[in-house]
């Protein structure tokens, strides 16, 4: 298993635009609808200014490639970086680690 970790830095105000983003056009449930996705995360920083995270775990790196592939991501990404204070662009992830413990892994949000 696997979890990818990519930082986006709202251009300031947009923060809640970029929130926004994310649930109009359904990104997590999107990367969770592709073999290999175990889940998906949105994190808004404690501090305002600071990146929001996005996580997500993956059975394999290639999971995570089909992600990055992925012509619909490849279309909103434009987008996106409307709303960021540079990247990430088309084909641009993020970091990926390689899970070596966890514990408590549930959903969050709920």
């Amino acid at each position: 298993m696997i979890r990818s970790v990519l930082y986006l830095r709202p251009l300031p105000g947009k923060e809640g635009d970029l929130e926004e983003f994310f649930a109009r056009h359904g990104v997590l449930n999107r990367a969770l609808s592709l073999p290999g996705c175990h889940g998906t995360a949105l994190h808004r920083p404690a501090e305002p200014g600071e990146p929001y995270l996005v996580t997500a775990t993956w059975s394999a790196p290639s999971d995570y490639q089909q992600w990055l592939d992925d012509p619909w991501r490849q279309e909103v990404t434009a987008e996106l970086g409307a709303l960021l204070d540079g990247g990430p662009r088309a084909d641009q992830g993020g970091g990926i680690y390689t899970i070596v413990a966890a514990v408590g892994d549930e959903e969050a949000a709920k």
